[in-house]
């Protein structure tokens, strides 16, 4: 019986060295590829080779065991603000009433910042001593000027041929470039196709060679911020970077109806490519016909009318007066966090009319002047790798949380117009549109910053 047992082991040894045998590495990836079948809804890979590889399948399993952080993870730290004088003979080459658009530099220790509106141009300003304080009397000014606002529309360098409704809406730096987004902030018929340019040498906005315009495929609705994807999740989603929509422009009919994300590879066609069109996927997009709604708090989707304006009361994701101004991912986590403004969510929206406080309005606002906050939106990453696998439509997803963003309450009533993230600190830093009002006529933006706490300690987990 022993003998028999023996011949059989052999027989098995045999059949391994012959046809090979399962390895630790294979019998974990199958392990793992259950797993990542079974949470993003996958039956088969038969139209998806991607899925057949091990290093693809661990990647995902990765992010999928990763947390989904609320936004209580994030901490206050303080803030700083910038001088309003300005960098050139033009009295506009300041930063004063800039939307707060801006990145940071590749050192960390400066920014890239766009200009007021009416100059359309980008500077870089070195960031002061963040003070831990919730007084704007008590942060420190930046007045260390690196490179003074150069302008980038309709320039010697490179045309766009937008005239006075030219807004730069996103900035991110690229090896040695600038890649700059921008936005024709009035174009009624909604033609408007060209999107970005990009600064051959960010370290030198004076004198560098300029190349575009460049027409990142989504147009307006991917016509904004720029953020680097996690270098953990690329192959993920055979991209580098996300482009959004920023919402700081009229004619809502050609915009996105909500945040957005694009996935693309500047180095490939910006920062290295020819002027033309930019390759995106839309992984997150919304549209007048497919607008953002509480899919809990609506059945059915409403009438885009009625819900824009919050007629009944009861939408609190995405009012006519709400927008979006930065959306990145946070590395080692599952979220894609999406920051901005929003309004009317209690009292409703009204057009041109005037506010409790007696203000008349230009446009959309909501009928009680206080019912407008910093909001935010967060989703999950899995859900916009499902768009990617084609398991779901860009339009259908919703954020696992919503609502308004934790500014301390000295700066209640002031809108997120920018953002950036240092991974290596952990630290966002937010722009607050028109915060800055310690000047007698100027309105520069403020900047705070928050501290990402530990996650597994303050991350909820799906």
């Amino acid at each position: 019986m022993a003998s028999s047992h023996r011949f059989l082991d052999s027989l098995i040894l045999i059949a391994m060295l012959s046809f090979g045998a399962p390895t630790f590495a294979e019998e974990d990836c199958t392990e793992k590829k259950r797993t990542v079948f079974q949470e993003l809804g996958l039956k088969d890979s038969k139209s998806k080779p991607q899925l057949l590889d091990c290093s693809w399948i661990r990647d995902a399993f990765t992010m999928l065991k990763s947390p989904r952080i609320p936004i209580s993870s994030w901490e206050y730290e303080g803030g700083f603000r910038l001088t309003t004088k300005a960098t050139s003979d033009n009295a506009k080459a300041t930063i004063d009433f800039s939307l707060g658009i801006f990145s940071l530099s590749a050192s960390k220790k400066s920014i890239f910042v766009a200009s007021h509106p009416q100059f359309g141009g980008v500077g870089e300003i070195s960031i002061p001593p963040i003070v831990a304080s919730k007084d704007i009397e008590d942060f420190e000014v930046g007045t260390y000027v690196l490179q003074g606002f150069q302008s980038i529309n309709n320039t010697p360098r490179v045309s766009t041929g937008i005239a006075g409704y030219f807004r730069i809406t996103g900035i991110k730096q690229v090896d040695d470039a600038l890649m700059v987004n921008y936005i024709n902030w009035y174009d009624a018929n909604g033609t408007e196709t060209d999107t970005s340019i990009m600064i051959w040498q960010a370290s030198n906005l004076a004198s560098s060679k300029m190349y575009g315009p460049y027409q990142l495929e989504g147009a307006a609705h991917a016509a904004g911020w720029l953020s680097e994807i996690p270098q953990e999740l690329q192959a993920l989603f055979e991209a580098t970077h996300i482009t959004g929509s920023q919402s700081n422009a009229s004619i809502a009919s050609r915009l996105s109806i909500g945040p957005t994300a694009f996935a693309f590879n500047p180095r490939k066609s910006v920062v290295y490519g020819p002027s033309g069109s930019v390759e995106t996927e839309a992984l997150l997009d919304f549209s007048m016909r497919q607008p953002l709604y509480d899919h809990s708090v609506y059945k059915l989707q409403p009438d885009y009318r009625s819900l824009s304006l919050n007629s009944d009361g009861r939408n609190k994701m995405w009012t006519l007066s709400s927008g979006a101004s930065f959306g990145f991912i946070v590395p080692g986590t599952r979220t894609y966090l999406t920051l901005g403004k929003s309004a009317g969510h209690e009292s409703g929206i009204g057009y041109k009319i005037k506010q409790s406080n007696g203000h008349q309005c230009g446009g959309p606002c909501p009928f009680d002047a206080d019912d407008y906050y910093s909001y935010y939106w967060a989703w999950d990453i899995a859900d916009l790798l499902r768009v990617k696998l084609g398991l779901a439509l860009p339009h259908s997803l919703q954020p696992y949380e919503h609502g308004k963003f934790p500014l301390p309450t000295s700066f209640k009533g002031l809108a997120i117009g920018g953002a950036d993230y240092d991974e290596e600190q952990r630290k966002l830093y937010i722009s607050l549109t028109k915060g800055d009002t310690l000047g007698k006529y100027a309105r520069p933006p403020l900047f705070l910053t928050y501290k990402l706490k530990a996650t597994t300690e303050n991350a909820e987990s799906k």
